[in-house]
């Protein structure tokens, strides 16, 4: 059997003013938003400025560890460009060499100043497409600072009755660092 009657116990609610202070306990109260209830809780809640505060403190604190990682990565990114360039400058020169169309005149006349003499590789470098006309242009080509210094180092030419080793080109990043690049 079923009992369809039960206790119930109505906690007291305070009177609010211009109500009635007869309420039924089977009548549900009518709640104010914002209004405190009984045990002085409010329905709708905010952030207390203590919750704000330790929010603030725990971004700041976490901000320059999130830089450090942004510059780490665009370091590694501007490494991994270099070596890039660096392996198709080595390629340019092989090719240099390697082609018939190459005196030994102009190799001797590339060895006597390499980095003066970018023009005699340059026929053999691609960037996107694209031939550069001067070490400027590669730079620009490939997103470098114009600070950043190119040495083509000099070619093998033994084989030919010449007295210089092959010497890899090299890649150097100068200048003043602000925010985590180099100055143009």
């Amino acid at each position: 059997m079923k009992n369809t009657n039960l206790l119930r116990f109505v906690l007291p609610t305070p009177v609010l003013a211009g109500e009635s202070e007869t309420r039924t306990a089977s009548t549900p109260t009518k709640r104010t938003r914002g209004v405190a209830d009984c045990r002085g809780r409010t329905r709708e809640r905010g952030f207390t400025i203590v919750e704000l505060i330790v929010v603030v403190t725990i971004i700041s604190m976490l901000t320059p560890l999130a830089v450090i990682a942004y510059n780490k990565v665009l370091n590694d990114t501007r490494l991994v460009k270099a070596n890039a360039l660096v392996s198709t400058l080595a390629t340019a020169k092989t090719a240099f060499v390697a082609d018939p169309s190459t005196s030994q005149a102009a190799i001797q006349k590339f060895n006597s100043a390499p980095d003066a003499n970018f023009a005699s590789i340059a026929p053999y470098i691609r960037v996107n497409g694209v031939q550069p006309a001067s070490e400027d242009d590669l730079r620009k080509l490939e997103g470098f600072p114009l600070s950043m210094s190119i040495a083509l180092g000099r070619v093998d030419d033994s084989g030919l009755g010449g007295s210089n080793a092959d010497q890899a080109p090299a890649v150097a990043f100068s200048g003043k660092r602000q925010n985590g690049d180099f100055e143009n």
